[in-house]
């Protein structure tokens, strides 16, 4: 039997067992007696017994031939003769009615007409709405909150209460729930694209959800180009990065996890319970391979808000500046977090519009073997950073911290045309050689807290390939300011890393650079927004930095 906790209708881990070995036919017989006992004295175990023969017949339905197919273990005589219902509820228990039995009998027409059933009730339940509400259809889902909520989809600004329709979500940042029409809810974690289709099935295109599903929406599927996660009342999170594989984590109850093969098809479903996490891919030779757990992998819920304050907390401002100086250290650099050997008058100073207590004040250096990367942010919830270097490293900015954007290739000049490999404002785009450069190099800085480390995440090209996790050969210190309101840092980033051992940049270079500030709130998990600096002002602001290099302003090499 698995262990895992109680689900949420306070069902107890035997009776979750015993049913499920019912299903999978591995019930001994004093099992099978200890069943009866507990079914026969429930109203819940019982309702208990037969949705989780619903969800079994949706198994079957949804990815062909389960356990559920195979041939029903065979009854004794005795079981066969009390085969027959109670005349009234009252009696129920002195009949001694054996409801697997029952229920057995019954289990081959419920596999068969599981995926019809379903489809019955739901095509039904859009009738009767229709009918019932003709002037005012219930949407398929709704916004219900927001955190952070970024998106350059065409549905526009995203605000809590606005109703969706079948169709694609498509969030640059922060976090929004949705919740469908049956009570399931989403929380989508930008930069991510979610496709509803119906009360029972979404489409996690990219980024990370996780999905809260309560009793009336057992059963709801969240698809994925590698896998198909269907629910059994639960709390699970999934991420889909820009490689292939898709992973998933358990926080409560227990889903069945497929991974599709090359023709589009799934395999045989395997179990995932609560505190469980694996990757599915098909690509690999074992397509199915457990991961650690990790709780902070995924946003789980949004706070609560105080009265009278706003549940979106965009944080934005106007680019100051076009461009930065890079001075060649006059000294040598300690890394420890103090910036007193830096050239002051060479940094800028930027901050959100209107919001004194979200600034930076920021500066590079080089010499012939680092670029040096200093910045003082002010910060009211400094250094609590819970992202995983080990995990998610690709999201390290979500908990705060900095990213810088470079070119260190002075064949590309300023400004750098170079662009994402998937969509330029809403088109696909064909990728070209340029796009891919391995000297566009993208650098995200953070102080994990739970391990006291500064973090360094590297990844090339605007395809963001060879992605490392804290590689060899950088040093890096973050110190919390005095006042608790704010933190500095300091990186010495080996030009071996940024693809220009060989040839670094020297003095009368201009090449590119931007730099994103992100905050979090008091979480540590949760983003809030960011500030955008050293931008090209003749590009929209409409561009993002990860999806354009032309964006970027210049980086003067003095």
């Amino acid at each position: 039997m698995s262990h895992e906790r109680p689900p949420e209708n306070g069902v107890s881990p035997e009776l979750a067992g015993l049913v499920e070995k019912f299903y999978l036919q591995a019930l001994s017989e004093p099992e099978n007696r200890r069943l009866n006992d507990l079914l026969r004295h429930d109203d819940k175990a019982r309702s208990f017994l037969l949705a989780y023969g619903s969800i079994h017949a949706r198994l079957s339905w949804e990815y062909g031939a389960t356990l559920a197919d195979k041939p029903l273990a065979q009854f004794s005589r005795a079981e066969d003769e009390a085969r027959r219902p109670p005349p009234n509820r009252s009696n129920q228990e002195a009949s001694g009615f054996n409801w697997l039995a029952w229920l057995s009998q019954r289990r081959p027409l419920l596999v068969r007409l599981g995926g019809a059933f379903a489809m019955l009730a739901l095509g039904l339940g859009v009738f009767l709405v229709t009918r019932l509400r003709p002037s005012q259809p219930e949407p398929l889902a709704v916004v219900t909150r927001c955190l952070g909520a970024k998106t350059a989809d065409s549905r526009g600004a995203i605000q809590p209460g606005q109703p969706l329709e079948p169709g694609r979500l498509s969030l640059d940042a922060g976090t929004v729930e949705v919740t469908i029409q049956n009570g399931a809810r989403i929380l989508l974690e930008g930069p991510a694209t979610l496709e509803l289709l119906t009360p029972l099935r979404a489409y996690l295109q990219a980024g990370r959800a996780v999905v809260h599903a309560p009793k009336a929406a057992s059963g709801f599927v969240l698809e994925t180009r590698d896998a198909n996660v269907l629910d059994v009342g639960t709390e699970f999170g999934v991420k889909v990065g820009p490689d292939r594989g898709t992973e998933v984590q358990v926080y409560q109850g227990s889903v069945f996890t497929s991974a599709k093969s090359a023709g589009g098809r799934t395999n045989s479903p395997q179990r995932l319970v609560a505190g469980s996490a694996a990757r599915l891919d098909p690509d690999a030779t074992d397509t199915f391979q457990n991961l650690p757990f990790a709780p902070d992998r995924f946003v789980r819920q949004l706070p609560e808000m105080k009265s009278g304050s706003k549940d979106t907390l965009p944080l934005s401002n106007q680019p100051r500046w076009d461009r930065i100086e890079i001075m060649l250290a006059s000294q040598p650099v300690v890394i420890d977090g103090n910036l007193s050997e830096w050239d002051r008058p060479r940094t800028f100073r930027s901050q959100c519009d209107g919001i004194t207590d979200h600034a930076v004040e920021g500066a590079l250096m080089y010499d012939a073997d680092y670029l040096y990367v200093g910045a003082h942010v002010a910060d009211p919830a400094p250094m609590r950073n819970l992202i995983d270097p080990a995990t998610d490293g690709d999201a390290g900015w979500k908990g705060g911290g900095l990213q810088v954007r470079l070119s260190t290739d002075r064949t590309l000049g300023w400004p750098v045309d170079a662009n994402a490999d998937i969509y330029y404002q809403g088109q696909p785009m064909k990728q070209r050689p340029q796009d891919v450069n391995e000297k566009i190099v993208h650098l995200t800085l953070w102080h994990h807290a739970p391990s006291q480390k500064d973090c360094l995440h590297v990844s090339y090209g605007m395809d963001f390939h060879g992605a490392q996790t804290n590689p060899s050969g950088y040093r890096a210190a973050f110190r919390k300011d005095a006042n608790g309101r704010g933190y500095t840092l300091e990186y010495a980033i080996p030009w071996a890393l940024l693809k220009a051992q060989g040839d670094p940049p020297r003095a009368g270079d201009t090449l590119a650079t931007t730099w994103t500030v992100h905050w979090s709130d008091d979480s540590g998990r949760r983003w809030r927004g960011q500030l955008v600096e050293i931008r090209n002002p003749s590009e929209s602001l409409r561009n993002n930095p990860w999806d354009r290099a032309a964006s970027w302003g210049k980086a003067m090499y003095r």
